[in-house]
Formats: structure tokens, sequence, C-alpha cells
């Protein structure tokens, strides 16, 4: 499994994963892994990569998010799910290693970052890479991908947590292993308002380097939480058109403002754990809870988020003026379900204070409405 497979699960993620950042800050999810070191051995430099599994299931009482993989080292690509890993769900972590200009002893270590409630969790590869003995061009035996003369780092960039305030940005290496220079047909990418992208220097001369920068204003988006985007960077050689997709993620929030400003909006919900208790398999259960604006200025709900899609949430109102309250009406579709469900709803604001409140829905399913009766009557 490459990188570049999990494109279109990154598009089609409903984005339904639940943050850490929830009202308390409170750590839910809980990792355990199958291992957590691997020693490849001795290896040769000409197989190019190297590729080990890394399993794990969320022993945890809430759904897991990985926000982000840190590695030590350029020359490892992780590859690690970007949807909600629910309570029991098995998952796994790919580390590829580039082994290409790398000989000898190696030893990386990869922080993984998210709601666990064992931070942080570190994955190790190591091994001794074997040189080739007769060494090839250096690009044309990384790792990075190749489109057509085009070597490109990685087709991805993951910003992590970003804030609305600013925009950011990322300069991604490439290489022109071709025989004509190549340019940035920016007039031909249909690029969203919120990214940006440019070729530096303007024009890459055959056989030399540059990098592709990327630029993404969160302010635009129209949403908070977790985003994904693929876009098309098309470059131009000579005659030919070379088109690469990218993939640009994010989790975005607000900037936080510590402490309590004399005059800012806050959030008030009349209940964070909603216990439907026992319902039918196949109904509609609706429940509604109040939110309300106890601050002094304007509140904005931006977003409502389910970890479902069987979970529906809608409020009646998006702004709310100093004491003003709406009501979120909340509609969990037991369809196929049996047993204990547990589900989130994840409410956006521009609370300073408290910009993600998470709500805890608790339900048991039964065919009959009724509670299960014990073994043996």
């Amino acid at each position: 499994m490459r990188f570049i497979t999990t494109v279109t699960a990154l598009l089609l993620s409903v984005f339904c994963m639940l943050t850490s950042q929830a009202q308390n800050h409170k750590e839910i999810g809980h990792l355990e892994f199958s291992d957590t070191s691997f020693n490849f051995g001795p290896v040769n430099e000409s197989q190019g990569m190297l590729a080990h599994v890394f399993t794990f299931v969320n022993l945890g009482p809430e759904q897991f998010v990985v926000e982000d993989i840190e590695p030590s080292c350029n020359c490892v690509t992780p590859d690690y799910p970007t949807d909600t890993i629910h309570p029991g769900e098995k998952s796994e972590i790919v580390l590829y290693v580039d082994l290409i200009n790398h000989p000898g002893v190696f030893k990386h270590v990869v922080t993984v970052k998210g709601n666990a409630s064992k931070e942080p969790i570190r994955l190790y590869v190591s091994g001794y890479v074997t040189p080739s003995p007769q060494p090839l061009p250096e690009w044309d035996r990384t790792s990075s991908f190749k489109y057509s003369s085009v070597y490109i780092q990685k087709n991805y960039k993951n910003f992590g947590t970003v804030s609305t305030r600013e925009p950011v940005q990322a300069e991604i290496p490439v290489y022109n292993s071709g025989k004509q220079p190549i340019t940035m047909a920016v007039d031909k990418m249909k690029l969203p308002p919120y990214i940006k992208a440019s070729l530096l220097p303007v024009k890459i001369d055959a056989k030399q380097r540059g990098v592709i920068k990327v630029q993404f204003n969160p302010k635009i988006v129209a949403d908070l939480g977790n985003f994904a985007q693929q876009i098309e960077l098309i470059l131009l050689s000579g005659s030919e058109t070379i088109t690469i997709p990218f993939v640009v993620t994010a989790f975005i929030k607000d900037e936080p403002v510590a402490g309590t400003a004399p005059s800012q909006a806050r959030i008030q919900v009349s209940r964070l754990d909603v216990d439907m208790g026992i319902v039918k398999t196949d109904d509609k259960v609706v429940v509604d809870v109040t939110v309300a604006n106890v601050g002094t200025q304007e509140l904005d709900l931006r977003s409502i988020r389910t970890s479902c899609s069987c979970v529906e949430a809608f409020a009646d109102k998006k702004e709310l003026k100093p004491g003003a309250s709406t009501i979120v009406k909340i509609v969990f579709d037991t369809r196929d379900r049996i047993g204990v469900e547990n589900k989130i709803v994840s409410i956006f604001s521009n609370d300073p204070v408290s910009p993600i409140v998470t709500i805890k829905l608790k339900a048991t399913v039964t065919e009959s409405g009724e509670a299960p009766k014990p073994a043996g009557q």
C-alpha cells in the first residue's frame, strides 16, 4: 500500500472524526499496537523502498483520531487512517522507508499525535542498508513520486492543526529529470480560493531542482474541523502537460484566547451526556439539546459535526445574540444496529475559550425496544 493509493480514501472520508480539543480536553482514545518497533535487518540499497505495517486496536471508551504523524527523518513516509477509529475497531499505520542514499545503520522514530490516553505514541523502524555497488543517479532511485519527467518528494501535505487567523504554507521539493524546462500552468489549474500553488523558480531547467510552494488559507474555508481537498498541479514540459494529483489536509480551528476577555461570545449547552435509553432497531430517535449564548458578543455556531452517518444534528438558528438560545435537534437512525451504541456530536463556534463542545450520545438498541432478558429466560 502506497500513500498515493489513499488519495481517494482521504477525499471520501466524511470527516466525522472527533477532535481531542473537546471542551474539557479529556483524552478518550487508547491505542494498543501489536508491536511498536520493527527491525528490517540487513537490506540492500537496490531494494529502494521498505514498508512495515503496524496494526492496532482502539481499546478506549470512545473513538480515536490520528491528528498528525511526525517522522524523525524525511526518508520515512507514513500512511495512516484519516477517519474515526471507533472503540474496538482495528486499523493500521504503514511506514515506508526510503533506502536510497541512506547506507549503513538506521533507526527512525515516528511520533503519532491524537487523542490517545498514553501520549506520545512512538513507532520505531531500524535496520542496516548495504550500499549499492554502482550508485545510480540520485533522483532516479528515490521513493519520490514520479509523473512523467517530474519527481516530487510527496504528493500531499498535512498542515496539522491550523488557525483561522492566518494562512500557512509549505514547500515540496521537485526535480526535473527531463530534457525540457518545466513551468507551472497556473492559468489552467482550477484551484479553490483557499489554496494557491506556485513553482520556485518559475522555470526549472533540465536536470535541476526546485520547489512547489503550496499556500493554504483556513480563514476562507467555510467550515471548521477536519479538512481535505484534492487539487491538480499542472506543469508544462515543452509541449507536454504533466498533471500531478495533490492532497491538502488540516484540522481547522479558531484561535483560542487564554483567560476570560471582558467582551466575548460564550457557549452553554444544556447537556453534554445524552442517554437515549433502550430503543428499537430501525427507528429514528430524536432528542433536543439547548444551546445558549451567555456571553456579551454574538455567538456564531460555525459547524455541527457527528461521528457517524447514522446521526444528524441541526440547529434552529446559527447566530445567537447575547442571552439568546436555540435548539439543536439530534436524530439517531438505529437501522441495522443492535447493542450499545456510543456516538458524538461536536459543535464548533466562535467562543474563544471553548471553540469545540462535544455532546456524547448513548443508546441500547434492541429488536423489540425493550430491555434484553437475562440468559435462560
